[in-house]
Parts: structure tokens; sequence; C-alpha cells
């Protein structure tokens, strides 16, 4: 990667640069890093049509265009390099797939995804009973050297797992499993086992080989009541345990621990009835919570729940998002104050609101060994999806709302407690008026994907099909996306969208979509949408992959 350069167009004088011969002004951008050749490009026509009829610039234009930043992988040609980010760029701003590879589990299952891994528990028959077998699928992915199709690893663990992180900049796989005691004195358990993803064996940087989290749940859970995880998360060494404790009337609580995987260390815990979280580095924490909600500080971990968090007290409170700084060191005293973010009093109405976590790289972890390029973390979104009901939705919304920001708009409190109010910050957000059916939000990087079940006229509730959106919320490729909507015109549905782009006087946001059969719930990650689908007793995957296979240098 080209170290960053300090040039800013607007301070160089344009004549200065035509003076230069061809050659000079060549070796001059060459040296410049992508977001700098991009400005530079923006800033002159000139230097855009020179920088398009050179490879290797193009290809670094192309990935300051298109949000990406550079691998480590440099065994491909220039040609290579622009025809592999080229094809990538195209598939996923028509929604255009290049391989589809196809799964079917029987129950009972657990999956998902992390990274560019599929990972399902099974049980399987043995002599004696039954036991869990936890299959590693390694998605495909055109972005590094071929590989040979859809292969995976199997481990035997001697427990129920729960989730799987898989963080490959660190070798790292976290196992989560959740501990039930035999007796009533004794507290339910989180459980983090953290292992090396190069063999079947703990992963060495690790203080223990596993953590445990006392939840506030002690003895045999009773009927009607459930204890689940809702999300794991890790970034460097921080990472964060979600834990849901519900009662058999759909209330209760959501307990959310931080810890330090290397040295042990719980460091902090957050407790309420409706949370979600996303750790943007490993030093902060965003969690979006309904205000009213107890919340403690102690020591702790955290996670996240595939349909969301429920509202019970309508009208009574209002979302926000909070942002925290969380110290590693022991003995800093109690977490610094956060700084507030509130939403509309008009919201307060909402009955569902959940934070999607971005699933590309973070700020902090560094590009994937062999990989060509991949999304840039500086230009990450944060969403927050709302539900409203029919009859107590704001007047200027949809039942169904995305609201989207930077993630680097939202930055922790200087001293103190901080509120921030909505209209000193709306200016930075995007508001998403998505269907009524819209359900699967995903975002990863600068793409959010979602999909919504419509009901044949004439069809059983089987009979279902499914649309998958993909909305691009690049801003710097509108005029490319502007370009297909010749081709292969963008879908909308009856309710509009907001403003995501401007194109030369007019309101656009580039929607793809693609019908299929009816989802129970999707994933995605930077080469693939994965689909699922549950019928007759049976769990089928559908894995699309975008982009084409990178060919490398003998």
């Amino acid at each position: 990667m080209r170290p960053s350069s300090n040039f800013c167009p607007v301070d160089v004088p344009a004549m200065s640069l035509f003076k230069l011969s061809t050659e000079l002004l060549l070796r001059i951008l060459d040296e410049l890093d992508p977001v700098s050749l991009f400005r530079f490009c923006r800033a002159s026509q000139t230097i855009l049509t020179l920088v398009r009829g050179t490879t290797s610039l193009r290809y670094r234009y192309e990935l300051a265009l298109c949000g990406l930043r550079e691998g480590s992988l440099n065994q491909c040609s220039p040609k290579d390099q622009l025809a592999t980010l080229l094809s990538y760029k195209r598939a996923w701003s028509t929604f255009t797939w290049s391989v589809e590879d196809r799964l079917t589990f029987p129950p009972p299952t657990i999956m998902g995804v992390s990274g560019n891994y599929l990972y399902q528990a099974v049980q399987i028959s043995e002599p004696n009973g039954f036991a869990w077998a936890l299959r590693i699928y390694e998605l495909r992915c055109f972005r590094r050297t071929p590989q040979r199709g859809l292969y995976f690893k199997q481990y035997l663990p001697t427990f129920d797992v729960r989730k799987v992180v898989i963080d490959p900049s660190q070798n790292l796989m976290i196992w989560a499993q959740i501990y039930f005691p035999p007796q009533q004195n004794s507290p339910v358990l989180g459980v983090l086992h953290f292992r090396d993803t190069r063999g079947d064996y703990d992963h060495r940087e690790a203080a223990q080989p596993r953590l445990q989290y006392r939840t506030e749940r002690w003895g045999i859970t009773p009927p009607g009541e459930r204890v689940s995880i809702q999300q794991v998360q890790v970034c460097g060494s921080l990472v964060a345990l979600s834990i849901r404790l519900e009662l058999e009337d759909g209330e209760g609580i959501t307990e959310l621990a931080l810890l330090n995987w290397r040295t042990g260390a719980a460091l902090r815990t957050f407790t309420g009835d409706t949370l979600t979280f996303d750790l943007v580095s490993d030093t902060r924490v965003v969690v979006v919570r309904l205000t009213g909600d107890d919340e403690e500080c102690s020591s702790g971990s955290y996670e996240r729940r595939p349909d969301g968090l429920y509202a019970y007290e309508k009208g009574t409170r209002s979302p926000q998002i909070d942002v925290y700084e969380i110290c590693h060191e022991p003995g800093q005293g109690l977490l610094p104050r956060a700084r507030s973010y509130k939403f509309p009093e008009s919201w307060n109405t909402v009955s569902f609101v959940q934070q999607c976590p971005n699933s590309s790289a973070k700020m902090i972890t560094p590009p994937a060994p062999g990989i060509l390029f991949d999304n840039d973390p500086r230009l990450r979104l944060i969403a927050v999806t709302f539900d409203f009901p029919h009859n107590a939705k704001p007047r200027e919304l949809s039942r169904k709302v995305v609201v989207v920001i930077d993630e680097s708009k939202l930055m922790p409190a200087d001293d103190g407690d901080e509120v921030v109010r909505w209209a000193d910050w709306q200016e930075h957000c995007m508001i998403l008026k998505l269907p009524d059916q819209a359900d699967g939000v995903q975002l990863c990087g600068r793409r959010l994907i979602f999909f919504e079940n419509v009901q044949n006229s004439a069809g059983s509730p089987q009979d279902r099909s499914s649309r998958v959106h993909s909305l691009d919320l690049n801003p710097s490729t509108a005029p490319y996306l502007w370009s297909l909507a010749r081709q292969s015109p963008p879908w909308r549905w009856q309710e509009s969208v907001s403003t995501v782009f401007d194109h030369r006087g007019s309101k656009y946001v580039r929607t793809s979509t693609s019908n299929t059969h009816n989802l129970t719930w999707m994933d995605v990650t930077e080469d693939s949408l994965i689909l699922y689908h549950e019928r007759e007793g049976r769990t089928g995957v559908r894995i699309l992959t975008f982009g084409q296979e990178l060919r490398t240098e003998p």
C-alpha cells in the first residue's frame, strides 16, 4: 500500500501542473495514494483523462471512487487488478452474481456468518446418543488468489455452540456457549472459548482458553422463559457479548459485557431491557437503546439478536445512540459518560429498534492476507432500523425506517455527559423509508441490503416470494449508478425513499432488486449474499458470490 500523500488539489495551482511534461506528471501522479489521486481527478478534467488512460492509475482511481482500499496482494498485473475491480464494481451495482453455491441442512442446526465464513452447528448421532459438530465453511472470494469451490473444516466441541466469530487478522475464532447450572444456587453463564483458526487448539495469545460471564439469571430456567446469546463481536483485544433474558410475556433484560480477551480483564457491563450495539474499534462502542432503561456499568460482556429488540412501553421512551470510549487499563474508575445522540420526540411511538452492525473491516483491522482490496474502514456507515405502529407513526415517515450516518460523525464525549439534539445532527443522516414488509436489513461498507416477502394473491403462505434490494449509498459513484439506469432501470417501491443522491438536479437512489424464493433470513459479506430458506423441516442456503475470478502472474 502506498503511503498517504499530503497533497491537496486546491493548494496546488492548476497551471503549474500543466506546464510539466506528460511523463513527469505521470510520475507525480504515480506517487499519490488512491484518495489523493481521486481528489486531483475531481479537480481537473485533464488529469482525469490522463489517469483513465493509464491502467495502474485508473485502478487506484477506481479504488477511491468505490470506497475501497488497497490490499496486500501484489502478484497481479495492473490489467488483471483493474479487470477484477471493475467486475466487482459492476456486479454489485447491477446485483449480478457470477457463482451460486447451495447447501441443505437438517434440523436442529445453528448457523450464521462471520467475516468470510459460514458456520453451522448440527447434532450428529453416535452409538451412545448425540453429539454436536461444528462446520466452518470458507466462502468464495474473487478478490484473492483462486480457490477450489466451497469447502469446510469440522470441529467436535463438547458443548452446544450458539454463536461463532472469526477474525482472520488475528487467527482468532470464538465459540460462544450458554451454560445452564444443574442446581438453583448457581448463575447462568455466558462462556467464550478462544480458538486458533490454524488448527484445533486454544489461541496462544488468550489470557485464558475461556472466559465466563455471570448473568443475572440464577438456577434452572423455568418453562416459558428463555436465555439466549444475542450477539458476539471482537475488535483487536476487545470482545463484546450480549445475552437476552426473556420472560414468557416477552418482557426481559439484555446484558452487554465488554472484556479484554488478551488479559482476561472484565471491563464494563451495560444492562437494559432494550439495547443493541456495535464495536467500531478496540476502544469504542456504539449502543442503541431507549431512554428510561435502567443502565448499570460494572464489569462484563455483550451481543446481537437477529430479529431485533422490542420496546413494550410504547410512547414513553425515545430511542437514542450512545457512544462510549473504553479504557483497557485496570483501576481507571467508571466508564466515561456517553455522548448521547437524541432522536425526535415524535419517534417515541417506536415499537422496534435495532442497530445493524457493519460487516466490513473495522478501522484498526488491516486488510486480510492475500486480498487485492477491501472496503475502506474510514467510510463505514452506521444504520439503525425503526418500526412504527400503523396508527402511531410520525407524519413524515413510513412504518419502517432506516437511519444511516457516517461512523466518523459519531464521537464520544470529551468530558462528562453530552447530549446532542436531533436538530444538531440530523443533517448528517440519511432517512430511508422502506416497504412495510421489509426485513433482514444488512450493512456492509456503504452498501445496505434488505428483503421483503410478498404473498402471492392465490397462493398459500408457503408460496410467498421474496425481493432482495441492494442500495449503494456511496455518493461518489452517483454518476456511474445513474448511467446504469438506462441499461437496467432501478426498481422502486411505492413508498418513496428520502434523498440519497442529487445528480444533475434529480433526487435519486440506485436500488437493484432480485426475486427469489421465500426467505427466512439473510447475511451479507464483501463478496457474497447468503440467503436462508426454511421449508419442510430443512434449511436451504444459497450463497451468491459477486465478481470474477482473480488471475495472478506465474
